[in-house]
């Protein structure tokens, strides 16, 4: 039974965030060149009403095209057999579609006025879509090969609302994009009736000084070998593998392949020997088909990554055939992740994920590259640099954090889950396998008390004057942190088993969830310290205003 003791923290200050989005600076091109923040215009110039590119009607139709295959297939194929009713058919799907897409460009008209970008559309059923200019968080560019061959893009929008983009226009040439961009970032700063924040809520000063970073000067580039080695350590593959078996099952290709002229390949050697020797060479062809197509697919996603600090946006671009272009904030961020799996840790690498208000809307590539993949692949060397500059004034040293204590029952209550999961399996295995099933709990005893050891000594938990830290996993450590302006909730709750041991977990969330995979959720607190906690980070969060971006 859980015990939540729950207050939300809502946090930030708002005017501070817009006064960081003024000073942002934006590429005149989606991928280099940048303005210098000081030509910024002094008062927001108007974007009069604007239509879509004209080749909006033929992506737009490309996009619905998997709805779309069946009725042309059916079309064409009446059309080269002369059979009308097939033909009719086809264009009575068909021509419903182009006219909703077509009606959708000739109705659908954005424009910037008075510190707000409208959106328009509908014609019978007008809807009318305002965005408060300071409230947008991300504009994010999409460029396949067609888009680049006509050089336009599709525009995703977001403010903090994490549900879907405010508004997505497909497509902008790159003119009425970059035009667009400007006018939302290289905006006048703003005041609002904030009430000052209190002296000890003062951004943390630290000791040690971060270097200069020059607006648009790359931050990150990640070269093709670093990809190589992040898709060896990667499972992207079995998204391939997923594909694979079901080509396998629906086209049933197994009659293509004849086990038995397979086997006769191998030595002349006994059935069962040669079945095992068949059984591993297939297991081994498997994982490294698996590891070229995880390769394959980073390089695909990520080629020519870069990461430029422009003014107070961060901007990403990367993408072999299809090219994404995303902005994040800097004040935006609201939770910063570091992922060192053990693969990338023999090579010195690592790999950091962020989250930000919003983006909930984001699905598949915008939102691996801009959030979940913020960089994929890094320097260990590096982490501590980038970390400082995604947050000004911010002293990232994780070999000195002061990491707070856990209970000094975890590892007895650890070891003794080990010992538990060790019984449970060993009476599985004697279960369906007598009489020696019962070996297996004695041989998975050792790795389960093993894991147990490694994971009492992974867990920790930190706090500086500036953030909160949580670090967790064994196969794959995270150390996440997230800022006390950034907090919105604090809670502490107790299971039963929590209970039977006297412990309890405190969790902090922000408004932000899911790309970065890790939550900041530290279990095995002795009572009186998680208490002790949860007053200490919800009063420190209380100082700051709310502020969900």
């Amino acid at each position: 039974m859980n015990h939540p003791e729950n207050i939300p923290s809502d946090t930030g200050s708002e005017g501070a965030s817009l006064q960081s989005d003024a000073a942002a600076s934006l590429t005149t091109d989606p991928v280099a060149n940048t303005h210098n923040v000081d030509a910024a215009p002094e008062v927001l110039i108007p974007i009069k009403t604007t239509w879509l590119h004209p080749t909006s009607l033929f992506f737009d139709l490309i996009s619905h095209s998997r709805e779309l295959i069946v009725p042309i297939a059916i079309a064409v194929f009446g059309a080269t057999t002369g059979n009308s009713t097939s033909l009719f058919f086809g264009l009575a799907i068909f021509i419903p579609a182009f006219l909703s897409s077509a009606f959708r460009y000739f109705t659908l008209r954005y424009k910037i006025d008075n510190g707000e970008l409208v959106v328009k559309k509908g014609l019978i059923f007008r809807r009318i879509r305002t965005v408060p200019i300071h409230r947008i968080q991300n504009v994010d560019l999409l460029q396949n090969p067609l888009h680049r061959l006509f050089r336009v893009a599709e525009v995703k929008i977001e403010t903090a609302s994490g549900t879907e983009p405010e508004a997505v226009l497909r497509v902008l040439s790159l003119k009425k994009f970059n035009e667009l961009r400007e006018q939302i970032f290289l905006r006048e700063p703003t005041t609002n009736s904030a009430i000052p924040l209190p002296a000890s809520a003062a951004p943390f000063q630290p000791q040690r000084t971060v270097p200069e970073i020059t607006p648009g000067q790359s931050l990150v580039a990640i070269p093709t070998s670093w990809l190589i080695k992040a898709g060896i350590a990667s499972n992207r593959g079995l998204l391939f593998l997923g594909m694979a078996t079901g080509a396998w099952w629906q086209f049933k290709l197994e009659r293509f392949i004849n086990l038995e002229d397979v086997k006769e390949t191998l030595p002349s050697l006994d059935g069962t020997l040669r079945n095992t020797l068949l059984i591993i060479a297939l297991a081994i062809a498997i994982l490294a088909l698996l590891r070229v197509a995880s390769v394959v697919w980073f390089i695909l996603r990520f080629h020519g990554y870069q990461l430029q600090l422009c003014g107070e946006d961060l901007r990403i671009s990367c993408g072999l055939f299809t090219k994404i272009t995303a902005t994040v904030p800097r004040n935006r961020i609201q939770f910063i992740s570091i992922h060192r799996p053990l693969f990338l840790q023999w090579m010195g690498l690592a790999s950091i994920r962020i989250e930000t208000a919003g983006g909930g809307g984001m699905s598949g590539q915008d939102k691996s590259n801009s959030r979940r993949w913020f960089v994929p692949v890094l320097a260990e060397q590096g982490v501590a640099d980038l970390i400082q500059q995604l947050r000004t004034g911010i002293e990232w040293q994780e070999a000195s954090m002061d990491w707070k204590p856990l209970s000094q029952d975890i590892g007895r209550r650890l070891r003794r889950g080990a010992i538990v999961r060790s019984v449970v399996l060993a009476g599985i295995g004697q279960f369906f396998s007598p009489p020696w099933g019962w070996v297996a709990g004695i041989v998975a005893l050792p790795l389960l008390l093993l894991w147990a050891a490694k994971k009492s000594r992974a867990l920790r938990y930190a706090r500086t004057e500036q953030f909160v830290v949580f670090r967790s996993g064994v196969l794959t450590p995270k150390i996440s942190l997230t800022f006390w302006d950034k907090v919105q909730t604090v809670s502490i709750a107790q299971t039963p088993f929590d209970k039977r041991w006297k412990m309890k977990t405190l969790q902090i969330d922000t408004a932000a969830a899911g790309p970065a995979e890790h939550a900041i959720r530290v279990r095995y607190l002795d009572p009186a310290f998680a208490k002790h906690e949860f007053k200490f980070i919800s009063g420190e969060a209380a100082k700051y205003e709310p502020d969900f971006g």
